[in-house]
């Protein structure tokens, strides 16, 4: 399997990132989120922040949201100085610098390499930016708060607002299923991922601490 996208990069994307060969964080909302070592990523890897995890780690260089609910409630994230991503294409309408990425379908949860800036869903914004991440050409990711089970609580910062919506056992069901079916593409890719939460229902990727996993790839 050739990841295509990381060799060519998209020609129409102007804010495209190549990150070939590196590492990247992908800091998702799940209530583990909250006591991992954030802070120790900084300067060190590539970090997206997803939804309201960007203020857990103001220094991501990427905050991705699929929702417009959640573009609304934040203004467009205005002070965010950082790249801003969703594949809604109504918030890229109304809030200014918000770039899109496209999901041709967003019942299907298999990950996606061929077309640049074109993911799959999964059901969540953890999976698209990882996705994502994937095509920018990163070969090491640290998965933080993808807990993918509600033991511990919907998120981090407790219940979205009701205008919003929190997950239920169903949409967790589909997330699980997305990224346990995203292994085997990614190892054949040579891809690492490590999950960084104690929690996580996630059942194939190696488990370790933030500052394991960067000791690991000697960041």
């Amino acid at each position: 399997m050739k990841n295509l996208a990381a060799e060519l990069g998209p020609t129409t994307v102007s804010w495209w990132q190549d990150w070939r060969g590196e590492c990247v964080a992908i800091i998702g909302a799940g209530p583990s989120a909250k006591s991992a070592d954030v802070d120790m990523l900084r300067d060190r890897i590539h970090v997206i922040a997803i939804n309201e995890s960007y203020r857990l780690a103001p220094f991501a260089e990427i905050v991705y949201s699929a929702d417009l609910a959640w573009w609304r409630e934040h203004k467009g994230l205005e002070e965010y100085n950082g790249l801003k991503l969703t594949h809604d294409r109504i918030a890229c309408q109304h809030y200014r610098g918000l770039h899109h990425v496209e999901i041709e379908n967003v019942s299907g949860d298999e990950i996606k390499f061929e077309r640049p800036n074109s993911v799959g869903a999964g059901g969540n914004s953890g999976f698209q930016a990882m996705n994502l991440a994937v095509q920018f050409g990163a070969t090491g990711i640290l998965l933080i708060g993808i807990d993918c089970n509600l033991e511990h609580g919907e998120h981090w910062h407790g219940r979205h607002p009701y205008m919003m919506n929190n997950p239920a056992p169903s949409n967790v069901k589909r997330w699980l299923g997305a990224w346990e079916n995203a292994a085997g593409p990614l190892a054949k890719l040579g891809i690492e991922m490590i999950n960084c939460s104690p929690i996580s229902a996630l059942k194939k990727y190696p488990k370790m601490t933030v500052p394991e996993a960067l000791a690991r790839w000697q960041l």
